[in-house]
């Protein structure tokens, strides 16, 4: 194998600041293939706003093969790379994996020739040359196998097998997100959610809802290399919920109580009032900062995204972890189904009685591989809305090559393509964005609203 490898990390042009959150996914897999000998190469286009001539440039390097990594959100800019590559270099190999590639797989598996034929999002990925589905780490070697051109990796049960993933690919310090005043970076400790909330993606996929862990010791041994290499003082975790295991949290404490790292993770707010303990061990730990998807101050809402978790709960959360002397970042979204202006009405309310640290409001989009989106069926409901989940929300299924769509972006430029039964699209625009500003001033003062990542 001694093929030249370019992997890509295409822009995401839609976020307040791309160089927040680095691409470990990628760098995991460009360490395998290194590891194997392979001569690998990445190119960082976040926060490149000449990415289109970077492309140009990459494209006439003439690699044997090029490998792109992307999100839904992402992915009409990856597919606008796609187009340069194949024009300058009409005989390259284009591979794609990432989280869009993984939930089409399965969307395709479960649809019949028909359905596959009406959906742009498969008929735009069968436009790379292979496509790969699930965990890539040791998945990168089917690219030199004959075989289908939509393929799917086994699940990776042991992850101290990965290896830890090389930041030096890219430049890493161009990142920028600080924690307590000191310049932080990002690392994931676990992989996969077993909760069904029904606008997050991949819960029917096993790269998404199996539940594993890397190990304490191996959790350590990555922030000490971050902290040699580069000298990070100061972590992000990436992981859906820390808090899913309290006895391997508790461990992580105890060794951590041994370094001066400070952290910021997001958890569950059930688990966190269940087990106060892990309260403590995340304090020892030297957690300053925790987050939680607080979703929606309406339980009838919170019922109809299957959270499982009660509006009374998520307060006891934020007491309890102010008390500790912990920040607290609540995420919140509107445009969920079955949603009323009342319901909304609720979460401003929790919002203000809670008082958390700082929020974050942002309007819902499905996504392929959630819940929402995979089980939505077609309506006529209301003009051009083509889908309905549940007759509680409408939306449409758009082509991801054509069409930017996301959660949350920039404030002012918010796009929302989806409306319940008594909102509208431009409805909840205005709700969000007046909410946002009269909240921030009650909570935290004119001069201290916070731009949202």
């Amino acid at each position: 194998m001694n093929e030249r490898i370019a992997l890509i990390n295409p822009p995401s042009p839609f976020l307040i600041n791309e160089k927040v959150t680095p691409n470990i996914g990628l760098l995991n897999v460009a360490t395998e293939m290194r590891k194997k000998g392979l001569d690998i190469k990445v190119f960082d286009f976040c926060g490149d706003v000449n990415y289109k001539e970077s492309m140009e440039t990459v494209s006439q390097e003439n690699f044997d093969i090029y490998g792109f990594s992307t999100t839904s959100a992402q992915f009409s800019q990856t597919y606008e790379l796609l187009q340069i590559l194949k024009k300058r270099n009409k005989k390259a190999f284009t591979v794609v994996g990432g989280a869009h590639t993984s939930v089409m797989f399965y969307l395709r598996e479960r649809s019949n020739l028909k359905e596959r034929s009406l959906d742009p999002n498969i008929k735009t990925l069968e436009e790379f040359d292979l496509i790969l589905a699930g965990e890539g780490e040791f998945n990168f070697e089917q690219i030199f196998k004959k075989g289908p051109k939509w393929r799917k990796s086994s699940l990776i049960k042991n992850l101290d097998d990965v290896t830890i993933p090389d930041r030096n690919f890219y430049d890493i310090k161009s990142y920028h997100y600080k924690i307590k005043d000191l310049e932080s970076t990002s690392l994931l400790t676990q992989r996969g959610c077993p909760f069904k909330c029904t606008f997050c993606c991949g819960r029917d996929i096993d790269t998404y809802n199996v539940l594993r862990f890397f190990s304490p010791e191996k959790v350590l041994e990555e922030l000490d290399y971050l902290n040699k290499e580069f000298g990070f003082k100061a972590f992000m975790w990436q992981d859906e919920e820390i808090n899913l295991s309290p006895n391997r949290l508790i461990k992580i404490s105890k060794l951590l109580q041994k370094r001066d790292y400070i952290h910021r993770g997001m958890i569950r707010s059930d688990l966190l009032t269940r087990h106060p303990e892990t309260l403590d061990a995340l304090a020892d730990a030297g957690f300053v900062e925790l987050c939680a998807g607080i979703e929606s101050g309406s339980d009838k809402v919170l019922k109809a995204i299957d959270k499982r978790i009660s509006v009374e709960q998520n307060l006891k959360a934020v007491e309890i972890t102010k008390n500790k002397g912990i920040t607290f970042k609540a995420f919140t979204m509107l445009g969920l189904p079955s949603e009323t202006y009342e319901d909304i009405m609720l979460t401003k309310q929790w919002l203000l009685e809670a008082e958390p640290n700082s929020f974050d409001m942002a309007i819902l989009q499905p996504y392929p591989g959630s819940i929402i989106y995979d089980n939505s069926t077609p309506s006529k409901r209301f003009k051009n809305y083509g889908y309905e989940y549940k007759g509680q929300l409408f939306f449409n299924r758009i082509d991801f090559s054509k069409v930017p769509s996301f959660y949350k972006g920039i404030p002012g430029k918010y796009e929302c393509s989806v409306r319940t039964e008594e909102l509208s699209s431009n409805d909840l625009i205005r709700i969000r964005d007046d909410l946002e500003k009269e909240i921030n001033e009650k909570l935290y003062g004119k001069n201290k609203m916070e731009i949202n990542q």
